[in-house]
C-alpha cells in the first residue's frame, strides 16, 4: 500500500512539474458599452479556478481592449480562457503567452 500511494505521489509530481504560472495577452473586441469590458474579463475569471486579470487597456474608441490574465496552464489552456468571451457575442484573441517573471 506505500509504494502505491508513493508511486501516485510521485506520478502527481511529474505532472505537475511541467505547470506554471502563466501570463496571456489577449485582445477582446466587440466591446460597445462600459460594461462590456467588465463583462469580457468576468467570463474568462470563469474559465477556471485561478485565473485571475492582471491589467487592462482600451484600444483606441474602447471596442477594443487588452488584458493580460494569469493561469495555470496545467488547469486549463490560454486558447480556452481567450473563447470564453464569445460567450457574451465578443471576439477573444490570443495575442500570446509567457511564463510569469518572464
Amino acid at each position: 500500500m506505500q509504494r502505491l500511494i508513493l508511486t501516485v505521489g510521485l506520478v502527481l509530481a511529474a505532472a505537475s512539474a511541467g505547470a506554471a504560472e502563466r501570463i496571456a495577452r489577449i485582445e477582446v473586441s466587440g466591446l460597445y458599452c462600459p460594461s462590456c469590458s467588465y463583462i469580457a474579463g468576468e467570463a474568462m475569471k470563469r474559465a477556471a479556478a485561478g485565473v485571475e486579470i492582471v491589467s487592462f487597456e482600451e484600444q483606441g474608441d474602447g471596442s477594443t481592449v487588452i488584458y493580460l490574465v494569469r493561469f495555470d496552464d496545467a488547469v486549463v489552456g490560454a486558447e480556452e480562457i481567450a473563447a470564453q468571451p464569445a460567450k457574451f457575442g465578443y471576439s477573444g484573441r490570443l495575442l500570446g503567452t509567457e511564463a510569469e517573471g518572464s
